[in-house]
């Protein structure tokens, strides 16, 4: 592996990209227009995601190397110094930071919040004590989606809840994958809600969590001038979501479980795509 390809790795460009387009999908609702403010917002928010995701790998580099899933990972593999991982994640999230105060001070609030989240509360403070981590660490992954909003808009409902519904999605997206992993992380000691308080409680709670994120999509198409076209594709994918999440719960297991962690993803990327086309259909 050369060092561009593991500089590259290290910032997780898949789930990034994912964020990203949160972000993107938020700024486009709250602006109908890509402009120059929006390269510079998108710069700074991609900066600071990549940034606090290399500052992540850099903390959890002994865990990483202890589960099969992640033992090849730049720094385990030995592809990164540690040094190399920390500064360069540092630096990346800096840039980011001090280009996002050019944007405005809420959406550099926004950009500091979810590497607090992330670093501070989930990684530091919570991932390796608490089956709660994800939890409060979770609205790290809401925050480039609120950004998008605040960049545009600053602090008003609509933004808080097209980021509550990634916040509401996280669990589906974290638990199932950690149920198919499951001895992955009994390996590395880290109590993932699943592994503490078994497969068919936390199914349960990501079908809570459904719920509420099927609500607070429906509540979008009140609050903004959205065609009934979001309406009726977002209520569908999280409907049939909902229903794929209470069937599994009936019947938890592990192979299932990585089918319902995909289906997730597509479900939170049909709810942002029909939320982008409801705006300009």
């Amino acid at each position: 592996m050369s060092k561009l390809k593991a500089l590259i790795d290290v910032t997780k460009p898949k789930q990034t990209s994912l964020l990203m387009i949160t972000f993107v999908v938020s700024y486009l609702v709250a602006s109908d227009m890509l402009d120059f403010r929006f390269a510079v917002a998108a710069f700074s928010m991609y900066l600071a995601i990549a940034g606090t995701t290399a500052v992540n790998m850099w903390l959890d580099r002994d865990i990483d190397a202890l589960m099969p899933r992640t033992k090849n990972r730049p720094v385990p593999a030995g592809n990164l110094s540690p040094l190399e991982c920390a500064v360069y994640g540092l630096a990346l999230f800096l840039i980011g930071f001090a280009t996002a105060l050019t944007v405005s001070y809420e959406f550099a609030v926004v950009i500091f919040f979810g590497l607090f989240f992330d670093i501070v509360i989930y990684t530091i403070m919570l991932k390796r004590k608490s089956p709660y981590s994800i939890v409060l660490g979770g609205f790290a992954g809401a925050m480039p989606a609120l950004g998008g909003w605040v960049a545009v808009q600053s602090f008003t409902l609509p933004g808080f809840i097209i980021a509550a519904i990634v916040l509401l999605w996280i669990p589906s997206h974290i638990w199932y994958i950690s149920m198919h992993y499951e001895e992955d992380y009994r390996i590395a000691g880290i109590p993932m809600y699943p592994l503490v308080v078994g497969m068919e409680k936390a199914s349960w709670m990501i079908v809570a969590a459904t719920a509420a994120m099927l609500l607070l999509a429906a509540s979008l198409y009140i609050l903004l001038p959205l065609s009934i076209f979001y309406l009726v594709v977002s209520i569908t994918a999280v409907s049939f979501f909902l229903y794929k999440a209470i069937k599994f719960a009936l019947s938890p297991d592990r192979v299932g479980a990585r089918k319902m962690y995909k289906l997730a993803s597509i479900t939170l990327g049909l709810v942002y795509l029909s939320l982008l086309l409801g705006v300009f259909l």
